[in-house]
């Protein structure tokens, strides 16, 4: 029987998910884990471990537990972070995050437009993802107000891997056969006029 996160890199496969450099090392990992005070999930541990800097060349879509708000059924991945020193490192992006999201969860990927994908590092959200939505930010929030903005994406990391797919560009695929266009005389008025416009 395969492993949970046996399961985890099979599914990474499928969609196209590979290493491109830089796998990290468990000293690194263990030293960012007292930096900031808590211990990371196993499943997510484990995917930094094997991974590190990963690559993929499409979108990839994950499924949601929560209904958000203004945004599609399904999510589409950015980035993911990771322990290395440039604009998609883990600990910089921690950083930029203190005080605009609850202190038990750690931003570890990006979405297109600045929203964000979180996991829980403390017990009563450990391993958890969440979505954190900036279009519904608060201006220096209280501690309630931080989770105003948050939802529920899966309940672990692997869950979260497993409900991976590549997205299909339905215009790639739509045959769109011979397409006409229909002016006005008006319109044409109006292109005669431009023309002698620029002349």
């Amino acid at each position: 029987m395969q492993s949970s996160f046996e399961k985890v890199k099979q599914k990474l496969l499928e969609v196209g998910i590979t290493s491109e450099s830089g796998i990290h090392s468990d000293d690194l990992i263990i030293s960012f884990e007292q930096k900031y005070g808590f211990h990371l999930p196993q499943d997510y541990k484990k995917f930094l471990l094997t991974y590190g800097r990963i690559n993929y060349n499409h979108q990839i879509s994950y499924s949601q537990i929560t209904n958000i708000p203004k945004h599609d059924e399904r999510g589409r991945m950015g980035y993911f972070y990771y322990l290395q020193n440039d604009k998609h490192d883990l600990i910089s992006n921690i950083e930029c995050y203190l005080g605009r999201m609850p202190e038990s969860m750690i931003p570890f990927a990006d979405i297109t437009g600045g929203d964000q994908l979180c996991i829980g590092v403390t017990e009563d959200v450990w391993g958890k993802i969440y979505f954190w939505d900036h279009d519904q930010e608060h201006f220096d929030p209280t501690e309630e107000e931080l989770w105003n903005n948050v939802y529920l994406v899966a309940n672990s990391f692997s869950e979260f891997i497993l409900s991976f797919q590549i997205v299909v560009d339905e215009d790639v695929r739509r045959d769109l056969g011979i397409v006409s266009v229909k002016t006005t005389p008006e319109f044409l008025k109006l292109v005669e006029k431009f023309k002698s416009k620029k002349q």
